[in-house]
């Protein structure tokens, strides 16, 4: 019966988002993104294949074909061993075998195209791809004789393949080939809407993902992931959620589910008006498949009509496994202190970076489960490879100790949180961040009683360019007794010229960090 009345009040609810949708006219379309648990164990490459088609299909059913556009996640589908050809575009639907067609393309893309058809919805899917080698004389080719991709494939209302991306920047992905240029991969829908799309660890770096913005004007925009959150600053939603602001972007973003090996994280966000629909699996180990919709506004900047999503408190222990920021110990800091009706006025700076923060704070509870630290930071980060970014960030995180190795840790102590809370009645940030051609500079929020980034309602954020000085003042609007994360994060590309294209080495891995993403490529690699 509890089954039969959430089923039945979720029906209602599409039901009246579809009315609303109607009212409104063509000032929406309707999107879905997935946040899907892959079958990885139990059972042969092929058996598990067919356990995440089937998966897929369902998925889709439950929309009902009313969707315009549903999104899958990275990683989620075949293997290395099931691998699939994947054309760059197709004049007819792939449901149907036509003359010439590629024979490696796999009985399952197929199967998604008729999904497509049958539900007259555009449909991205990410996959393993098989891409034959034609080698000249001059040339080496690998022992297999193919290369392998991770590649996005879109299919149109009809089931034919209208766009294709392999991914550029790869994560961990040693049987993985890179294409001899990155691609910027954009389709053009019968909503007079063009999308770009991409691919996870894509998102970190300036190339595909904001060429597509700033070079070509994209305000909608597609992500496939699997991606492991990190403390305090890069948990997916947070990051999602940053990204599509700093961009001014609509933003489907759709993630596997595995948060015993710290994956989840799905979202639909409209630019600077925040979130319409989000997952974080954040109290459980098991994933979830579950199809996120939202009516998503043509123009990103066109305001919503719609009430603002404000999760509820969690009060159970997160169970999701993150990583923490390896460069903390490399921060300018300062600890706050836990004292009653307490107050601050502090300037930080380091290198070309000063920050200015301004904090009121009271305490709920005789000990509080979090300690709180100012922070600046100017430096490179690496992520597990030769792989790098430059980071300027400022901003106030959360640790369990009074320690800066004890943040971006979570209290053992969760379920206590509302009973030792420190409230933030005033928090203001101040930054100065120096001038460069290519970078991006975000809010970067979090609540520690849902791992969901603040929503608009709750901050304010501006800009300010000067000389060679770009000035961001970030504001809390509301008293917050739940914070894990308040800070600005700026993204230099230009610093580290490699970024995420670099080649894998061979140095010593940051093993430690890795070990999440051991399950991953154990199956899907």
């Amino acid at each position: 019966m509890a089954a039969f009345h959430r089923r039945f009040l979720w029906l209602l609810g599409f039901t009246l988002l579809l009315a609303d949708v109607n009212s409104t006219e063509n000032a929406f379309y309707i999107a879905g993104v997935v946040e899907y648990r892959p079958a990885i164990m139990g059972g042969t490459s092929e058996q598990l294949l067919e356990a995440n088609l089937a998966g897929y299909l369902e998925i889709m059913a439950s929309g009902n074909g009313t969707t315009d556009i549903i999104v899958f996640p990275e990683a989620t589908l075949n293997s290395v061993i099931t691998l699939t050809a994947v054309p760059k575009s197709t004049e007819q639907s792939l449901c149907d075998e036509q003359v010439g067609d590629d024979p490696e393309i796999a009985t399952f893309l197929r199967s998604l195209a008729c999904a497509a058809r049958e539900y007259s919805t555009y449909l991205v899917v990410n996959v393993k791809e098989r891409v034959a080698e034609h080698c000249t004389a001059d040339e080496t080719c690998s022992s297999r004789g193919y290369s392998i991709h991770n590649t996005n494939v879109v299919f149109d209302r009809r089931g034919a393949v209208i766009s294709r991306y392999r991914k550029w920047n790869l994560y961990l992905e040693p049987s993985t080939n890179r294409t001899e240029s990155p691609e910027k991969a954009t389709f053009t829908t019968d909503f007079n809407v063009t999308f770009g799309h991409f691919i996870c660890f894509d998102m970190l770096f300036y190339t595909p993902a904001q060429d597509l913005v700033e070079q070509l004007g994209i305000r909608h925009v597609i992500v496939t992931k699997m991606f492991n959150s990190e403390l305090p600053f890069l948990t997916a939603s947070q990051f999602q959620q940053g990204w599509a602001w700093a961009n001014r972007v609509n933003l489907l973003a759709s993630g596997a589910s595995l948060p015993q090996g710290g994956i989840s994280g799905s979202g639909i966000y409209a630019g600077q008006q925040g979130a319409l629909a989000r997952l974080m699996i954040a109290d459980e180990l098991e994933g979830q498949r579950k199809l996120l919709l939202a009516k998503v506004p043509l123009d990103p900047d066109e305001p919503i009509a719609t009430d603002e999503i404000l999760e509820s408190e969690r009060t159970t222990p997160v169970k999701l496994k993150l990583l923490q920021q390896p460069e903390l110990k490399n921060f300018a800091t300062w600890e706050l202190p836990m004292v009653q009706g307490s107050s601050v006025d502090k300037r930080i700076c380091q290198e070309d970076l000063c920050c200015e923060f301004r904090a009121t704070w009271t305490l709920v509870g005789t000990q509080q489960e979090y300690n709180y630290r100012l922070g600046v930071w100017v430096g490179q980060r690496r992520y597990e490879e030769e792989q790098y970014s430059a980071i300027r960030l400022c901003g106030l995180f959360a640790c369990t100790g009074s320690t800066v190795e004890s943040c971006g840790l979570i209290s053992e102590e969760q379920e206590h949180l509302q009973e030792h809370q420190v409230v933030f009645t005033k928090l203001q940030i101040l930054g100065e961040f120096v001038q460069r051609p290519r970078r991006l500079l975000m809010p970067s929020t979090l609540s520690s009683s849902s791992l969901y980034a603040l929503q608009p309602s709750q901050l304010t954020w501006s800009m300010e360019e000067s000389v060679n000085v770009t000035r961001i003042k970030m504001e809390l609007l509301e008293p917050h007794g739940q914070l894990m994360t308040f800070a600005i994060y700026g993204n230099y590309f230009d610093e580290y010229a490699n970024g995420g294209a670099g080649r894998l080495g061979t140095g010593t891995q940051l093993f430690l960090l890795i070990t999440p993403l051991i399950m991953k490529h154990l199956f899907w690699e």
